[in-house]
């Protein structure tokens, strides 16, 4: 077995693992990132379309902390969001002194790279400054285990390519291992991003909040043969969203913010849900216009070649449906980035409390670059003080190993079983009959890939790590949609549809007990900041 040590190691090599391990070697650490991929692809930050919230003028960034909250629905947490507004402009401020094309427009930067993938830019220009900078970045690597001995941290990574494993022991580790959107049968996310990091925390001793809110972008193309791309929000509000029956479907339900894709993702997508799946229609954006509606912001502009001529926009109206997009849940932190258990930090998508209950369009790539910066540097200052590990530390790495060496998926289950089950009944529309088959249908796969019946298929650990993490990560969102009973932002129950401030204004956490299980408990938030970031 391969093993080797670090200052600081980075768990994902998106825009959050990226900054984290610029600013870990800005400190003066040595670091490592491990992805599954190779460095910066398969990565949310990379197919994003490079929309970045922040300003650093004064009115702005006062408009972007109210319309932060506004989004949250009363669940930011209010210490987080005041770091995301206070830190943006500077964030955004390197992203240009280091070279990165964009353009800043009405308190957004948009990045300037390949239509439609736009964020590749990000992407690029974070890891031209990290290698710059001397962080060893390795792709093809599986993070199946996280422990912690001694003040010392360790991590068992597995190469799917060829079985072996890597040990790697560091003084501090941050997650930066992104969401959970992959989880759902339509997503426009990296296909293996499937909430491995929420069960490396959880296995950790860490506390995660807020799972049951996912949000789904409600523009996403649905026509066969093509990729799910998101319509841009302002460009569909200047075309006409109707469904077969020829009637405007935001008129239909009310919906009256703009642009809807931004402000009302979460009444949009129940809307699109509604009219597909409940009562088989059939809906389509359509931009055919004899005026210009493409270019009043850069991201329409942007992608008028691929969505208006390569598809067919121009020409013709496109079918559209809602997609997951984005996990607004996961790892509990402070500003700093620290997570509930020493030494280890996280940033970005894998955790939760900056968004609250939906996230603000443009916060995503916001969230990655602040926090990532928060958790390198405070993982770097933990780490100089910290131990690499010792004999106890390779012996417990070494105990965490064994259990998968026998484990693997049997053929009844497949990670497309797992995204049909979590769309129909732990997706836009819930209720407590779909949770509760959704969560028995869960338990029964974890329970396969366990081990429990043996036989079936040859032992795969890379192939079973990956599995039960996502079987994880999806348990652990219907347990908390299941336990949520109203109705906030993007999670919706049909049994419980109004937002009862009263008894669920808070945040459901979960930790793992001493025997392992999920022990939740529910936290209420504090009144949010008064006044303006």
């Amino acid at each position: 077995m391969e093993s080797t040590s670090c200052d600081v190691l980075v768990i994902g090599s998106g825009a959050a693992g990226l900054r984290a391990a610029i600013a870990a070697r800005e400190a003066g650490c040595e670091v490592i990132v491990v992805s599954k991929a190779k460095p910066g692809k398969a990565t949310c930050t990379g197919l994003s379309a490079g929309v970045i919230a922040g300003s650093c003028d004064e009115r702005s960034s006062a408009a972007h902390f109210r319309n932060t909250l506004a989004s949250g629905r009363g669940l930011n947490q209010g210490e987080l969001v005041e770091t995301l507004v206070r830190d943006a402009p500077r964030r955004l401020g390197e992203l240009m002194d280091w070279g990165i094309q964009g353009k800043m427009m009405a308190g957004y930067v948009f990045a300037q790279g390949r239509a439609p993938v736009m964020g590749e830019a990000i992407v690029h220009c974070l890891l031209k400054k990290s290698e710059e900078l001397g962080a060893r970045l390795v792709g093809g690597l599986v993070a199946a285990d996280l422990a912690a001995e001694g003040g010392a941290w360790g991590a068992n990574l597995l190469k799917p390519a060829t079985g072996e494993w890597v040990s790697i022991t560091a003084g501090a580790v941050v997650l930066a291992s992104g969401g959970a959107g992959a989880l759902y049968l339509r997503n426009n996310n990296p296909k293996r991003i499937v909430g491995d990091g929420w069960r490396l925390a959880l296995e950790a001793g860490a506390v995660l909040q807020d799972l049951e809110f996912v949000q789904f972008f409600p523009l996403g193309l649905a026509e066969p043969g093509i990729r799910a791309m998101v319509v841009p929000p302002k460009l569909a509000d200047r075309g006409l969203l109707v469904n077969k029956s020829g009637q405007d479907v935001l008129k239909k339900y009310g919906i009256e913010e703009r642009p809807a894709g931004e402000k009302a993702r979460d009444r949009l997508a129940r809307a699109l849900f509604t009219e597909l799946y409940r009562e088989g229609e059939t809906v389509y954006a359509d931009l055919r216009s004899e005026t210009d509606i493409w270019s009043p912001d850069p991201f329409s502009a942007a992608v008028r070649h691929i969505l208006g001529e390569r598809y067919g926009a121009l020409e013709r109206p496109m079918r559209v449906a809602p997609v997951a997009h984005h996990t607004m849940g996961g790892v509990c932190i402070d500003p700093a980035g620290a997570t509930s258990v020493a030494g280890l930090f996280a940033a970005g998508e894998v955790t939760g409390g900056v968004h609250g209950a939906n996230r603000l369009g443009g916060n995503a790539l916001c969230d990655t670059l602040v926090f990532g910066a928060q958790a390198g540097t405070s993982a770097a200052q933990w780490a100089k003080n910290a131990s690499r590990g010792g004999p106890a530390l390779r012996d417990r790495l070494e105990a965490q190993r064994a259990r998968w060496d026998a484990r693997a998926v049997p053929p009844e289950d497949s990670l497309e079983t797992l995204q049909k089950l979590m769309w129909e009944d732990g997706g836009v529309l819930r209720n407590r009959q779909g949770l509760v088959r959704a969560r028995e249908n869960i338990k029964e796969m974890m329970e396969r890939v366990g081990g429990r019946d043996s036989g079936r298929a040859a032992p795969d650990p890379a192939k079973a790590v990956e599995f039960f993490s996502a079987a994880k990560a999806a348990g652990l969102i219907v347990d908390a949609a299941l336990r949520r009973e109203e109705s906030r932002g993007s999670h919706f129950r049909e049994d419980f549809p109004n937002q009862d401030d009263g008894n669920w204004r808070g945040h459901l956490q979960v930790q793992a007990a001493p025997d392992g299980e999920p022990a939740w408990n529910f936290r209420p938030e504090k009144e949010p900041p008064a006044g303006d970031a």
